[in-house]
């Protein structure tokens, strides 16, 4: 069976890629011609040329895929329309070009985001049956590309997936907590350490989104996909047993860290580079719950997380280390 991935180049398609192989599927992995392939060498793939704006080189690319698994996406942008660019007319025309080449698709999974959905309003942890409330351009546009693909369900089998706080080797989100971390041995805490986050590790989040494109039970479906759920303050206590440091909480005031992401988009801005420390993330952090619920996947695909946050961690600093990041 031939499996196509979108974004394997990048952080999460990387590693859905290397899981895919190892179930002895022929993989393909989808990128644009400036894309850098490191994470991808040594690994028995086949790569396509294709940018998501080309709707020919699409076709052509998806032409004999049995599974296309769409992990490509914009996950740095500054203004509704960059986002919805990429996240969601970009998969308005993947879709279309494997319709339009008749390819044998028998399912197409969307690797979409909690995002999508929002932080938790009135229960502890959201599941399958809230209604989305995104609130954030990045929001938007993954749940407009969540519509994209059910709106073609008739005609294609479709799966969603959507994962929380994605970490792992290859991340560069949480690089500046870890740099911070190991360097000067504290990390900030926006508005204190009783905020409540899921995490996946990437390898865990692979190994569902596996789960639910090959399974016929997903056709159709929305999962979480998620890992473990902590306070701020518990995942910087994890990060001081994966470190083997004594790492001290900073507290940041709120009105403070919303300056900082002011200077971000400033940064942003004059560099016209994507920053990390933006008017967005800064928002979601102050969010006082990004937390969700996966058990509709452990129920109906078998998904169960092996990869403990500490353990998780642990491999993600050393994996930094090893690639000289810190320096």
């Amino acid at each position: 069976m031939k499996a196509l991935v979108t974004g394997a180049t990048g952080f999460v398609g990387s590693h859905l890629a290397e899981r895919l192989v190892r179930e002895g599927l022929d993989v393909v992995c989808l990128a644009r011609a400036t894309s850098r392939t490191r994470w991808l060498e040594g690994l028995d793939v086949e790569l396509r040329t294709a940018d998501l704006d080309d709707a020919d080189a699409l076709a052509r690319a998806v032409g004999d895929a049995d599974y296309v698994f769409h992990c490509a996406g914009l996950t740095r942008g500054r203004t509704q329309q960059e986002y919805d660019a990429v996240n969601v007319e970009g998969t308005r025309r993947l879709v279309q070009a494997i319709l339009r080449s008749g390819a044998p698709v028998r399912r197409f999974l969307y690797v979409s985001s909690l995002a999508a959905v929002g932080p938790d309003r009135e229960v502890d942890a959201v599941d399958e049956s809230v209604d989305p409330a995104p609130v954030d351009f990045y929001g938007r546009s993954k749940l407009g590309g969540e519509q994209v693909v059910l709106d073609q369900a008739g005609r294609l089998s479709v799966t969603i997936v959507r994962p929380p706080a994605v970490y792992g080797p290859r991340d560069t989100n949480f690089l500046p907590f870890l740099r911070v971390a190991r360097k000067w041995k504290f990390v900030p805490l926006l508005g204190g350490g009783g905020k409540r986050v899921s995490f996946v590790h990437a390898r865990d989040l692979a190994e569902g989104i596996r789960l639910a494109g090959l399974s016929e039970a997903a056709a159709g479906q929305t999962y979480f996909i998620g890992g473990s759920t902590h306070t701020t303050g518990e995942f910087v206590d994890a990060l001081s047993q994966a470190m083997d440091l004594r790492i001290r909480r900073l507290n940041v005031p709120a009105w403070l860290a919303r300056l900082a992401g002011e200077w971000g988009e400033l940064k942003w801005k004059l560099t016209r580079r994507p920053q990390i420390l933006s008017r967005r993330k800064i928002r979601d952090a102050l969010r006082d719950r990004w937390t969700c619920c996966w058990d509709k996947a452990t129920r109906e695909l078998g998904y169960r997380p092996n990869i403990s946050l500490v353990e998780g961690l642990r491999e993600t600093d050393t994996w930094c280390r090893d690639q000289g990041w810190y320096a």
